[in-house]
């Protein structure tokens, strides 16, 4: 996931935060700490109250953090490796590197996540019964078991790509012996819970619970375009399995020279069209350039500033040869958010991969059917 910084490694596993989750901690410690907590909780400081907000929503973000562990383990356990978990806006991710092969495993790495929600939300609960009901504490852990115990709940609604879609989709694949239509179904009945979450969220707003219904809005739109994504990647990697690179790339390998000044540079954009060019010295491969690289330098310094100043080394590029497996390519370049890979046989340049050559074939499998 794009915007995401590295915070630890938790059993061989990397541990990233996105970006956005900056944005859901202040929005979500706001709320309790100005809305929910001086409701439950009266004759408490706006410092007390604050605090409770904060570190309340730390420990939901290390429960989802536990939640997607138990997953990952699980997977780990029947052979899929995990790349990392990440949290972002509305919880977490474990980015695993192949879908389960069977339904079976489908239905235990889906299931483990719930099961470990609902068991963290019996174990504060246990906690909660220990302690005084005045302490600031007691309505943290109180919080802490109630929506541990809404996390399992709505993660078993079978709307995909929640958990409970996951186990849907496992049931409709053992029957069916089709993964691909077996997701379609599931992200249908997931787009379903979806529109009703985005319609309940607008009700709510109509009956002045602003910040609950956009709440709804936002987890309805999320869940829609999850579900979408997650059929789309699947595509991708049908479309593309046992498809090696040599079968999508582009032969037709258009070089520059080094030296060239961009104001010529630029030609070559016009006249060939493409996004990026190999960068070459007396036929020896040096780097590549791209038209974002062009594009960033003034066009008044264009005449003094040669492609060798701009393009990227070689040495920091991605290659690959022509016999890899092309889903193997995508998944390295979605995990470096690289558009493109210079394909390479006996240290010659034979080819270039793009996005774009994927996508061609994406579009001929979803316009021939890929359902099979």
């Amino acid at each position: 996931m794009n915007g995401s910084f590295k915070v630890g490694n938790i059993l061989g596993i990397d541990i990233e935060i996105n970006y956005s989750w900056l944005l859901i901690f202040a929005l979500f410690s706001f709320t309790l700490a100005s809305h929910y907590f001086p409701l439950e909780a009266e004759d408490f400081t706006p410092t007390v109250y604050w605090s409770m907000g904060v570190i309340t929503t730390i420990m939901v973000f290390v429960s989802v953090l536990l939640h997607e562990l138990a997953h990952s383990l699980m997977a780990i356990s029947k052979g899929i490796p995990i790349r990392k978990i990440t949290l972002f806006i509305f919880g977490g991710v474990a980015q695993m590197e192949e879908e389960p092969q069977q339904p079976g495993t489908e239905l235990k790495i889906a299931l483990v996540g719930p099961a470990t929600s609902l068991v963290l939300g019996v174990i504060a609960l246990g906690v909660y019964q220990l302690l005084p009901p005045n302490l600031p504490l007691s309505h943290v852990v109180a919080f802490l078991a109630r929506i541990n115990f809404v996390v399992g709940v709505i993660n078993l609604i079978p709307a995909f790509p929640l958990d409970g879609g996951r186990v849907l989709r496992a049931g409709i694949w053992y029957f069916l012996k089709n993964m691909l239509r077996a997701t379609r179904y599931a992200v249908i009945v997931g787009s379903i819970f979806a529109f009703f979450a985005i319609a309940l969220g607008f009700f709510m707003i109509f009956q002045y619970a602003l910040i609950w219904g956009i709440w709804y809005i936002f987890l309805g739109w999320l869940l829609f375009q999850a579900g979408q994504a997650s059929y789309n990647q699947l595509v991708f990697h049908q479309a593309l399995k046992g498809v090696p690179v040599k079968q999508i790339m582009s032969a037709e390998v258009q070089t520059v020279p080094l030296s060239l000044g961009l104001d010529k540079l630029v030609d070559h954009f016009y006249r060939h069209r493409f996004g990026a060019f190999p960068v070459t010295l007396h036929g020896d491969l040096k780097g590549l350039v791209t038209f974002h690289q062009l594009r960033n330098i003034p066009q008044e310094k264009w005449g003094t500033t040669t492609t060798a100043e701009i393009m990227t080394p070689l040495e920091k590029l991605i290659t690959v040869s022509p016999d890899q497996d092309a889903v193997e390519v995508m998944m390295k370049m979605a995990a470096e958010n690289e558009g493109r890979v210079l394909v390479i046989e006996n240290n010659e340049l034979v080819g270039i991969l793009s996005r774009t050559d994927m996508m061609k074939l994406i579009s001929m499998h979803m316009l021939l059917g890929t359902e099979k």
